[in-house]
C-alpha cells in the first residue's frame, strides 16, 4: 500500500494531531511506538487461522523431534550479520 493511502487510512481511524506527533517521531521512537501499541494487543485481538496454527504446530513438532537442528538466537543473529555486513 502506498504511504499516502496509508496515510488516509490512518487519517480517518486516529487524529489527524496524533500522525502528526508520530511523523515527527525518529524512526527508532516510532518502532518503539508500535512494540508499546501492539503489547497493548491480547490473543484475543490476535486472529489465527487454521492453516497457520497447523503451520505453527508443525514447526513446533519438528523443534521437538529434532532439537539439534535449532540454532540459538546469538548464533542466528551473528550469521545475519555477516551475511548483511
Amino acid at each position: 500500500m502506498e504511504r499516502y493511502a496509508l496515510c488516509v487510512i490512518l487519517d480517518i481511524m486516529i487524529d489527524e494531531s496524533l500522525i502528526a506527533q508520530v511523523a515527527k517521531l525518529s524512526p527508532s521512537d516510532r518502532l518503539e511506538l508500535i512494540g508499546a501499541v501492539w503489547d497493548t494487543l491480547s490473543a484475543e485481538d490476535l486472529p489465527v487461522t487454521e492453516a497457520e496454527k497447523a503451520l505453527l504446530d508443525a514447526r513446533l513438532d519438528d523443534m521437538e523431534r529434532n532439537p539439534d537442528d535449532q540454532s540459538p538466537w546469538p548464533d542466528v543473529k551473528a550469521r545475519l550479520e555477516r551475511l548483511l555486513g
